[in-house]
């Protein structure tokens, strides 16, 4: 079985700056290798990676317009102006807002906060919205994680008394908003020191500036909104993260404190991924399901019970999005393999009645499975509109590839990853034809995923250890990803389906390595029959009954054929070599003996004119060194078989000094004796042919007799020598040696070591 993902090993470092690292900050040099990958390459960077400081944050007025936006504000509170946060239905988006609520707050300002609702307001500026709030007597409007595009709405209510200062870090479009500000890390013309920052990071910046000092009370959200929007967890949003993830640890805010107790989670144990898959879900569920405000009044309230309630409450919302996403996913994904989407290199499933807010992990879930851009679509059947999600590969980018169909669609809008779009349902077979057709030659190109791996391991670097070590490293995440390894374990065992309809797989390696593979559940038998496993994998914990035990969370798997197939027998039928394939052998003899008395079911060529990357290939008989296998297992296309036949007379012992004298007694007795008749010697001294011309090879070596053409001659007085100064008697023992361990060695020890020559 094929792997899902194109593994692709990543560059090793430089060994020297490795070694230095490890000497010089006292790494493993495992984690030596892994920082050196990601540009730390002396003590003071490793030192400054691991410990957060919140002096080395940069200033917030180095941002683009930090001075206009900060002059305004302050004018506002100062004179008692009505203002309020316009922000957004996602984590980062909740975050944003409730920074910039408790900023304005601490310097005695009464904001109010408008959270757009997803079905009826959209994302982002709203003309409508803008209106109401103009009217109910807003003159500041400050939006969060939001705002960049929106310039015809702001120029509206610029230009109807009501000023907007903009707090953004979305992609810039080509005509930026007219607003009182603009704050944005990545501004044209503007020299932010980092460019990728969250909304909750920007407003955080707001707020640093606004109070002339860093809220550190407020660092748990920018930590939040950083890993759930999936920004680059690196220079200040490593900082936001590490801090934020401490305090939570630490001293949870009341509403974190609930939806963790909710969840059923320790806040002591708090990690990215804890954000990731506990926090951030729920968080953004309300969102996805309907008004995403008491999000806010959450991650705001100081009240225990007022969070309890609400912690509640969002966790049911958010089991009511996981019922609802399974629903959809499951009537998706079996779509997906319809035999005529499975020709189709780009997918778009459209039903009626599906939930629009949660398409899009509907469409990620599809992507996942099939490897293929999708757009999920739910269309009304009263307007005959459809609307949905697209997520993509990191081949195809998914924004280009739907302005191709541009003419189709009435609205769509997003980036290379990610879309969202509306249309007449009547379009939509166009609109897959156009998406499919685009998508062709790159998937061609780039069929699979690319899955980065940092290194191979052995079950032995598996340890406590290795892992608190590799946590030196984390919180992971966008631009500090964590590190997927490889591994060729002995064992797997005690392979068993879990969760909903057997969906995921729990097994063991090496006899006590647990793991877990999501979404692996169907290939659970081919698991449990293979012989050889190629696993991915990162290294975590697993905490169950009260008891913390390592657990590896497998990313791929390749259920590969063995690399040696192993064909050793006592002796060779002509069944065995009669199926298609090249029969290499490295004895001539060998070869005339074996092809007189046996049909090769393919052709049979000597080790030495084997040409490099011959597949199929069968090693018949044994080499006479081990850089003349070595030389072989460097030419052959894997799998290659081995059988490493000799009779027992190819593998008869080196002569004894007894019979070595007794060989040379009998050619003095015969001076000038023939070499073609050494068959006759053989048999008169009760010895092998083949020892005799080891023992004739030997004492011409040592100049103990000569050869003149075909006649033998015992030396006069030659120089003392030892039998094993004679190259051919040290050939003859280590070929006997090599023999009996290719012939007797483990299976699993051998394919090991034939393929180390390979390396």
């Amino acid at each position: 079985m094929d792997s899902r993902y194109d593994w692709q090993l990543q560059t090793e470092p430089d060994q020297q700056q490795v070694q230095k690292m490890v000497n010089d900050a006292q790494l493993p040099p495992l984690v030596a290798k892994l920082a050196v990958a990601r540009g730390i390459d002396s003590a003071a960077k490793w030192g400054h990676f691991i410990e957060p400081h919140l002096e080395d944050l940069h200033d917030p007025f180095l941002l683009h317009d930090m001075e206009k936006a900060v002059t305004r504000i302050m004018t506002a509170v100062e004179s008692g102006e009505q203002i309020t946060i316009y922000g957004d239905y996602d984590v980062d988006g909740l975050t944003s807002t409730t920074i910039m609520k408790e900023a304005l707050e601490s310097i005695g300002a009464e904001p109010s906060v408008y959270i757009p609702n997803r079905f009826t307001d959209g994302y982002g500026p709203n003309r409508d919205v803008y209106e109401r709030l103009q009217q109910s007597g807003t003159t500041l409007l400050i939006t969060v994680d939001n705002g960049v595009s929106g310039h015809d709405e702001i120029a509206w209510a610029m230009a109807n008394g009501m000023d907007v200062v903009v707090t953004d870090h979305h992609e810039l479009p080509d005509v930026l908003p007219d607003a009182v500000a603009v704050v944005h890390p990545r501004y044209p013309g503007s020299n932010y020191p980092f460019g990728e920052l969250s909304g909750a990071g920007v407003a955080l910046k707001v707020a640093t500036a606004l109070l002339d000092e860093v809220p550190v009370e407020s660092i748990d959200l920018a930590a939040l909104g950083a890993i759930a929007d999936v920004v680059s967890l690196t220079d200040e949003n490593r900082i936001f993260v590490q801090a934020g993830l401490q305090m939570i640890r630490e001293s949870p805010r009341t509403g974190i404190a609930a939806l963790l107790a909710a969840a059923k989670v320790d806040p002591k144990t708090v990690d990215e991924t804890t954000v990731g898959f506990v926090i951030a879900p729920r968080l953004n569920a309300i969102g996805r399901m309907g008004d995403a405000t008491p999000g806010v009044t959450l991650l705001s309230t100081f009240d225990q019970d007022v969070a309890k309630e609400l912690a509640e409450q969002i966790d049911q919302t958010n089991r009511k999005r996981q019922d609802t996403v399974a629903g959809i996913a499951d009537i998706a994904l079996a779509e997906a393999q319809s035999p005529e989407n499975q020709k189709k290199s780009a997918l778009v499933i459209a039903h009626e009645g599906w939930h629009q807010g949660v398409l899009g992990i509907v469409a990620s879930k599809v992507v996942e499975a099939t490897g293929k851009p999708t757009l999920i679509l739910t269309v009304d059947p009263e307007t005959g509109v459809a609307k949905g999600s697209g997520r993509s590969v990191p081949a195809f980018h998914l924004f280009k590839g739907l302005q191709l169909g541009a003419d189709l669609m009435t609205h769509f809008g997003g980036h290379a990853a990610a879309a969202g779009m509306s249309l007449p349902a009547e379009n939509i077979d166009k609109l897959r034809d156009v998406l499919s057709d685009a998508a062709e030659p790159i998937l061609k190109e780039h069929p699979k995923m690319p899955l980065p791996i940092s290194g191979r391991i052995d079950a032995s670097d598996i340890t406590t250890g290795t892992y608190e070590a590799l946590r030196q490293l984390a919180p992971f995440g966008e631009g500090n990803p964590q590190p997927i390894f490889t591994m060729v374990p002995s064992v797997v065992d005690s392979v068993k389906q879990i969760g909903r309809e057997g969906k995921h797989l729990r097994f063991r390696i090496d006899g006590s390595i647990g793991t877990i593979a999501f979404n692996m559940g169907a290939i659970a038998t081919k698991l449990a029959a293979a012989e050889k496993v190629k696993l991915a994998f990162t290294i975590g914990e697993n905490t169950f009954n009260g008891r913390t035990s390592l657990q590896l969370e497998i990313k791929d798997i390749q259920i590969q054929a063995n690399d040696v197939i192993d064909l050793r027998e006592p002796m060779i039928s002509a069944q065995r070599v009669a199926a298609a394939a090249t029969y290499v052998f490295f004895d001539a003899v060998a070869a005339r003996r074996l092809t007189n008395q046996f049909q090769f079911g393919g052709p049979t060529v000597m080790a030495s004119k084997l040409e490099e990357g011959t597949a199929n290939v069968v090693l018949v008989d044994l080499p006479h060194t081990t850089a003349e296998l070595a030389a072989v297992m460097q030419k052959v296309t894997l799998p290659v078989r081995i059988m490493f036949f000799a009779t027992p007379t190819d593998l008869i012992d080196v002569p004894t000094r007894t019979e070595f004298g007794t060989v040379l007694r009998y050619l003095r007795a015969h001076p000038q004796f023939d070499k073609h008749k050494l068959g006759v010697l053989a048999r008169e001294c009760h010895l092998n042919i083949n020892q005799v011309i080891l023992i004739v090879q030997v004492f011409f070596q040592l100049k103990f007799v000569s050869i003149d053409g075909a006649l033998i001659s015992v030396v006069t007085n030659p120089q003392k020598h030892a039998l094993e100064d004679a190259p051919a008697y040290q050939e003859r023992k280590n070929a006997l040696v090599l023999a009996k361990h290719l012939q007797t060695a483990g299976r699993g020890a051998l394919q090991t070591e034939l393929l180390r020559y390979r390396d």
